[in-house]
């Protein structure tokens, strides 16, 4: 069957790399996907057309995106497709959908709630999704509850469905080598990363102050932040007030992080919200052990016990320097953690079972 897909956006976040995923899997299952980007195609476009998924990309204009919405509308009636795929709410786009699809409409919603809209502007979004999509996907319980308590309609509609993953293979020491000589990078000393947009809620001031109190005891580590953001400037600020400035490597926006990952001894990642934290699950599923914090979101729901890493609902600098160390310091540990860890979210993040239910769910017939 023919998917298109209307997405809010085309960068390198956490959706759009769980989203072109999803759209790859589905492309291997023998349908054909495209992409109507409600913005100009961004970083994502090479890798959409590395996998042949035609994209295009709209205008975003005026408050909200109002005046692009009959461009939004002739475009989406002029695509002839068998199952609709909305990734990310978008009110007016909603409105624009007329009968397109009807009946095999999916909304993948990958945002939490609190703080990001007022209740009234949730509530008016679910009323809308409610009478417009057959099921409504969520990538945690901790977003989905958060959805239902707005809006309890929803209930009947509502699922969630973990962002499928990628199985990836533990790199050999040759491997992690080579990463870290591409990087530029020592190859002897011990690498902990993080990567994310460069936003207050994703808490790299924590990283950072982390990275101190790790280097009083292990001062020969180096510590990577691949991504970009508004935060940038403040944050290099700070690595200069704490001291660390030369042992953390800024590597910017990375479109591929497989190099990235190779070289991480440890990931240490700090969020204040997320729905479901892609960077965190990427690491582990690659063997890399976990030291984190996120004070709110589902992460805990897939790494709900320290055998698959440490994770803790409160930004303790302390705590999260003394296990990043103990880590560092007994590798075996380290690596029965990860191996668990890796086992865990190759489970709940499989491919195929993600893809097969988001199938069941586009192709259910309308009530």
């Amino acid at each position: 069957m023919k998917i298109v897909n209307v997405i809010q956006g085309t960068d390198l976040g956490g959706m759009e790399q769980a989203s072109l995923r999803l759209m790859i899997g589905l492309q291997g299952n023998g349908h054909s996907c495209e992409v109507i980007s409600l913005n100009p195609i961004g970083e994502l476009g090479p890798l959409l057309k590395e996998h042949n998924i035609p994209a295009t990309g709209l205008p975003y204009l005026g408050k909200g995106g109002w005046r692009s919405f009959f461009l939004v509308r002739h475009t989406l009636r002029n695509v002839n497709a068998d199952c609709l795929l909305m990734t990310g709410h978008h009110l007016l786009t909603m409105l624009a959908l007329g009968d397109m699809c009807q009946g095999r409409r999916l909304l993948a919603v990958h945002f939490h709630h609190k703080g990001v809209k007022p209740a009234w502007q949730w509530r008016l979004i679910y009323h809308m999704a409610f009478s417009r999509f057959n099921a409504i996907t969520f990538p945690s319980d901790f977003v989905r509850n958060e959805a239902e308590e707005l809006y309890p309609p929803i209930k009947s509609l509502s699922h969630t469905v973990y962002n499928p993953l990628t199985v990836q293979y533990i790199p050999t020491n040759e491997q992690r080598h080579q990463a870290r000589l591409a990087l530029g990078l020592k190859i002897d000393v011990p690498l902990i990363g993080n990567a994310g947009w460069l936003i207050p809620r994703k808490r790299f001031d924590i990283f950072l102050r982390t990275a101190q109190l790790i280097l009083r005891r292990i001062p020969n580590a180096l510590f990577l932040i691949a991504g970009d953001g508004e935060e940038r400037a403040r944050l290099e600020a700070l690595a200069r007030n704490l001291g660390i400035t030369e042992q953390v490597k800024w590597l910017g926006w990375q479109q591929d992080l497989t190099q990235f990952y190779q070289c991480l001894d440890l990931m240490l990642f700090n969020s204040d919200w997320d729905a479901l934290a892609t960077t965190p699950l990427e690491g582990v599923s690659r063997g890399i052990p976990l030291v984190a914090s996120n004070l709110q979101g589902g992460l805990k729901e897939i790494l709900n016990t320290e055998e698959y890493g440490f994770l803790i609902s409160k930004h303790d600098i302390e705590a999260l320097a003394e296990k990043a160390i103990y880590f560092l310091q007994n590798p075996h540990e380290a690596r029965k953690v990860s191996q668990a860890g890796k086992e865990r979210v190759e489970q709940v993040s499989n491919s195929k079972k993600i893809v097969e239910e988001i199938e069941s769910l586009l192709t259910r017939a309308s009530i």
